[in-house]
């Protein structure tokens, strides 16, 4: 079993609020729910230049100005975090997949899949590494896609890193490479990671920077939803409409479809889902779904900020159906995965527990 130093884990929480930086140079704290609400058509003022800031991820700032991580002897005892579809990422094996995932889409040059496949590896907070599943199953096609959480120990020279930290709006952080890197003598540049976690530090690290990992599954991490009584009936009353409404008989075919029902037909098929015409589609569908997420985020997303909920919702959302028993393995899988962000200290003291993986050396080849 690999030895991995006592690692140091900043505190976790998905409430926190956010910092938007002015053209001036003045920086303001934004609120969760102001943000979540756009308000005064996403403008808040500056205090320094008495102007507008519009508020967004392109005007995002740093949240913690005392973050442990801006100090470069500091990141070998910190504890980072990466999520991935891989359940043996960043081995070998793992590269040599991701190798052959993007000759697979089939229109990708040696040289890009040579220039995709040496991309640094990236590594941030735990709040960002959980919030990069959302992005994912949001953005990326990855709704159904199984994750796993990795705890990553950094074996790092504190003189090759490159002072201060980049935003990631402005340079070039995210499709830094290994040889880019290693041609500045650097083993990790600091990003302010705009995407997830806004306002975070993360790390673009060469691969040999990466001493060892812990893993968990983010499905299959022990915990096993447990509804209370009235969640568990409200859950069983919906389930019941929804079965109500899709044996209801179908509307005559000289009825209009509504426009609602359009829409939700063509995101299906782009989704590639068959869309059954006997399906509840149209407002009493979205209703009761849209009642459901509600009842589930007052149940298992207390203390999570509002954007971090709402791109929850949004992530989670594709995973709804309409068969039988369909609400309740909806809440089953929305409990979850709601569990990374709530229960934060229980899942990285399992991830602490487990025995760490050893990384071995890779060939000069695959990080060219």
């Amino acid at each position: 079993m690999t030895m991995v130093p006592e690692l140091v884990d900043r505190p976790v929480s998905f409430a926190y609020n956010y910092r938007m930086r002015c053209s001036c140079g003045g920086v303001e704290d934004l609120s969760a729910a102001d943000y979540e609400a756009e308000i005064n058509e996403a403008h808040i003022p500056c205090s320094r230049c008495w102007g507008s800031i519009h508020f967004g991820r392109a005007v995002a700032a740093l949240r913690n100005l005392k973050d442990p991580a801006l100090e470069n002897e500091q990141l070998g005892r910190l504890a980072w975090y990466h999520t991935s579809t891989s359940p043996d990422w960043p081995s070998l094996t793992y590269e040599v997949q991701e190798r052959q995932r993007l000759r697979d889409f089939g229109l990708v040059t040696d040289e890009q899949i040579a220039m995709l496949s040496g991309l640094a590896l990236h590594v941030g907070t735990y709040e960002a590494a959980i919030e990069n599943v959302l992005r994912r199953m949001k953005y990326q096609d990855d709704r159904d896609s199984r994750f796993f959480l990795y705890r990553v120990a950094l074996d790092l020279d504190s003189t090759r890193v490159e002072t201060g930290y980049r935003d990631e709006n402005e340079q070039r952080a995210a499709r830094l490479s290994n040889t880019e890197l290693r041609a500045e003598g650097l083993q990790a540049v600091r990003y302010l990671n705009v995407y997830e976690s806004p306002g975070s530090l993360s790390l673009a690290v060469t691969a040999d920077a990466i001493a060892a990992v812990h893993m968990v599954d983010l499905d299959g991490h022990g915990l096993v939803p447990d509804h209370d009584a009235e969640l568990t009936e409200r859950l069983d009353s919906f389930q019941r409409d929804l079965d109500a409404a899709r044996l209801r008989p179908l509307p005559s075919p000289r009825e209009p479809i509504s426009a609602m029902e359009q829409l939700q037909r063509r995101a299906a098929a782009r989704r590639g889902q068959a869309v059954d015409p006997g399906r509840p589609t149209g407002p009493e569908f979205y209703r009761l779904w849209e009642s459901i997420d509600s009842i589930l985020a007052e149940r298992y997303l207390v203390g999570v900020n509002a954007i971090v909920t709402r791109e929850f919702r949004d992530a989670v959302r594709p995973r709804r159906r309409d068969d039988d028993g369909a609400v309740r393995a909806y809440a089953d899988f929305y409990a979850t995965r709601a569990f990374a962000l709530t229960h934060p200290s229980a899942l990285i003291a399992g991830l602490a527990s487990r025995p760490a993986a050893a990384l071995w050396s890779r060939p000069a080849e695959i990080d060219s």
